[in-house]
């Protein structure tokens, strides 16, 4: 049997200018990771990130990471302790928003908006 030790998922909805999040296996159930998708939203939007789609600063994407581990609520086990865990998603998230965020920045600009170059 194959069990992940902790899992994260991120989607981006640049028309709707918001952030979904899922976590798993690091909480007693599947959870969102509500505070990070509100932080980071509200500063994609304040920076102009959705329309400029310009790079993400370091500290926005570490910042991101930090909420996302803030709201597990893992348990160790034998596959992972709740530390171990939680570093994990931090990572993920991270990776993950800047994975997201480079095939946003490649994709086709909605029309009336130029892709910056």
């Amino acid at each position: 049997m194959v069990i992940a030790v902790a899992s994260f998922c991120l989607s981006l909805d640049p028309p709707g200018r918001t952030v979904g999040t899922g976590i798993g296996s690091a909480a007693p159930t599947p959870r969102r990771a509500a505070a990070a998708e509100r932080f980071l939203a509200g500063a994609l939007d304040e920076a102009g990130l959705w329309e400029s789609r310009a790079d993400l600063g370091d500290s926005l994407v570490r910042e991101f990471g930090e909420r996302v581990k803030a709201a597990a609520d893992p348990v160790d086990d034998v596959r992972g302790t709740a530390a171990y865990r939680r570093h994990g998603l931090a990572v993920m998230a991270r990776r993950t928003l800047t994975w997201a965020w480079n095939s946003y920045q490649g994709s086709s600009a909605p029309r009336g908006h130029p892709r910056p170059r």
